[in-house]
């Protein structure tokens, strides 16, 4: 009986001291909710990337200790403005910057149930988009083309009267660059690399534009039915030409031409990765076609790219259309009357079919026309005030051109590069 009791005293001892061995055995798998989060004190910034960013554009890393592991119970704020929180852990928050800039922005965040803040780190948000040249409220510009220098060249009218084509330099000097011919104002407008513009302005011809010289045809379709609104040039600097009458027009540079049968009208052009792509169809029923060019005068089938109108609001039209080099696709819209959408004019649409809206908040007015810089930069006209159009919204603005850096290179422009 006594050797059953020291038996049972040793086996219990044994457990004991099992119990206790495996108590201090270190996790190999600590909680982050232990190590790295205290839910009663404030968290602290200590880093934040990239060094500076775009108001209502750059992503932003703060890096630091103590956020919340649940992220709605994180707030991040730029000085006033409460920012939207993309994902996050208990040392990391990703945000999306607000609409605000300066170069010394407050950022600091709070958790939910802690009464103070965090520490402050100062930020400098700048803005992606900039008022690059304003006009006075009579002067309408219609339509800007840029060379490889940066000097700038629009078509515009004031009062109601064509005043030719102007030329803004890299200093901001403005300048007249070729007198009013035969034109209001001019449609579409391309620098080409031998030191000219070429444009269309609604008539059946295509016209070369020089400095110090009245706009000359370039190219004579000679159908009066013809009015051409839009081109583009291809890598082999053929000319591609399309608004109402029925025809695109192909032309080569010996200018000679050929018409190709096509019943919608057209109201904007671009060539990317060898294929025309045209904003296809009138208000509430356009389309984004394209057609493959087959060089050196031949285009293929077209086929619906995007379905436009049906994916936008009624009363919002398509104006004209860009590429970024990775062939992101961008639409500059207007809406009809003050009480159509939207207020965010730039809609991208991706290889893949999906789209969106561009720097939205950034520019609240329509926009008639791009044409790239030759970096990240995008130059843009607001929407004009067409006599047959109801005032767009938010009309409490003058004309100008505005430049908006895409964080990305443009397409290539065939006829300037």
């Amino acid at each position: 009986m006594k050797n059953r009791k020291i038996v049972l005293s040793k086996i219990f001892m044994l457990i004991i001291l099992a119990i206790m061995v495996f108590s201090c055995t270190p996790d190999t798998n600590p909680s982050l909710y232990k190590s790295n989060y205290d839910k009663g004190i404030p968290s602290e910034i200590i880093s934040v990337s990239p060094e500076s960013g775009y108001s209502g554009v750059t992503t932003i890393t703060i890096t630091g200790k103590n956020f919340s592991p649940v992220l709605e119970e994180n707030s991040v704020y730029f000085s006033s403005k409460k920012a939207q929180i993309l994902s996050g852990s208990t040392t990391e928050l990703v945000v999306k910057a607000p609409i605000i800039s300066g170069d010394s922005v407050r950022i600091y965040t709070k958790k939910v149930g802690v009464e103070d803040y965090s520490n402050t780190y100062y930020y400098k948000l700048g803005s992606a988009v900039s008022e690059y040249y304003s006009f006075v409220a009579n002067q309408e510009p219609y339509v800007a083309t840029i060379d490889l220098v940066g000097n700038i060249y629009f078509s515009y009218i004031e009062s109601t009267v064509g005043k030719g084509i102007y030329k803004i330099d890299i200093e901001g000097a403005l300048s007249e660059f070729a007198p009013k011919g035969g034109e209001t104002f001019f449609n579409d407008l391309k620098y080409h690399s031998d030191g000219y513009l070429v444009g269309v302005y609604g008539n059946k011809a295509i016209f070369k534009i020089e400095s110090g010289v009245k706009p000359a045809v370039l190219i004579n379709t000679n159908n009066n039915s013809i009015k051409l609104n839009s081109f583009d040039f291809d890598k082999n600097k053929n000319i591609w030409a399309a608004g109402k009458g029925g025809f695109i027009v192909g032309a080569k540079p010996d200018k000679s031409f050929k018409l190709f049968e096509y019943t919608d009208e057209i109201s904007g052009l671009r060539v990317f990765n060898d294929y025309l792509y045209a904003i296809s169809g009138e208000d509430n029923n356009q389309n984004i076609v394209r057609f493959p060019i087959i060089y050196p005068d031949s285009i293929g089938t077209v086929e619906t790219y995007f379905p436009f109108s049906s994916n936008v609001p009624v009363g919002v039209v398509a104006n004209s259309l860009t590429f970024a080099a990775d062939g992101q696709m961008y639409i500059a819209t207007t809406p009809l009357s003050t009480n159509s959408d939207p207020i965010d004019p730039i809609m991208y649409v991706n290889t893949d079919g999906s789209f969106g809206t561009w720097y939205p908040g950034l520019i609240t007015s329509g926009v008639s026309s791009f044409t790239w810089g030759s970096g990240t930069e995008l130059f843009v006209i607001r929407d004009r005030f067409p006599n047959d159009r109801a005032v767009v919204a938010n009309p409490g603005f003058g004309q100008s051109i505005l430049k908006i850096d895409m964080e990305r290179l443009g397409a290539p422009d065939y006829g300037r590069n």
